[in-house]
C-alpha cells in the first residue's frame, strides 16, 4: 500500500516574514550568539555586543570594498540590527 506524501510546503500569505540575505545573515549570527550562550561559552550581554562589534567589522569591510570598484557602482544599502539603514558607497557609510 502507498501512502501520500505530506504536503510540507507553506503557502505563502502576506503576514509571512520574506526570506532575504540580510533576513537570513541577522538570523545566522543570532544563532551562534545564543547557541554560545545556551553553552556556557559567554554571558548573553557579551553576545550581543559582539553582535554590534562583528556588524561595524561588516560595514568596514564592505566601506573598503566599496572603493575599489573601477565601474559604476550605486553602492551597498543594508539594515544594520538597530534598524537603521545605511548607504555603503565610494568609501563612505551614509545613513538614509
Amino acid at each position: 500500500m502507498r501512502s501520500r506524501p505530506r504536503r510540507t510546503a507553506r503557502r505563502w500569505s502576506p503576514g509571512a516574514a520574506l526570506v532575504s540575505l540580510g533576513n537570513e545573515i541577522d538570523k545566522l549570527a543570532a544563532n551562534i550568539a545564543l547557541g554560545r550562550d545556551a553553552a556556557g561559552v559567554h554571558y548573553r550581554s557579551d553576545s550581543m555586543r559582539g553582535l554590534f562589534v562583528g556588524e561595524q567589522q561588516a560595514l568596514g569591510l564592505l566601506r573598503d570594498y566599496s572603493r575599489t570598484y573601477n565601474e559604476r557602482f550605486d553602492g551597498f544599502i543594508v539594515r544594520k540590527f538597530n534598524g537603521e539603514k545605511v548607504k555603503i558607497a565610494s568609501g563612505q557609510v551614509r545613513p538614509l
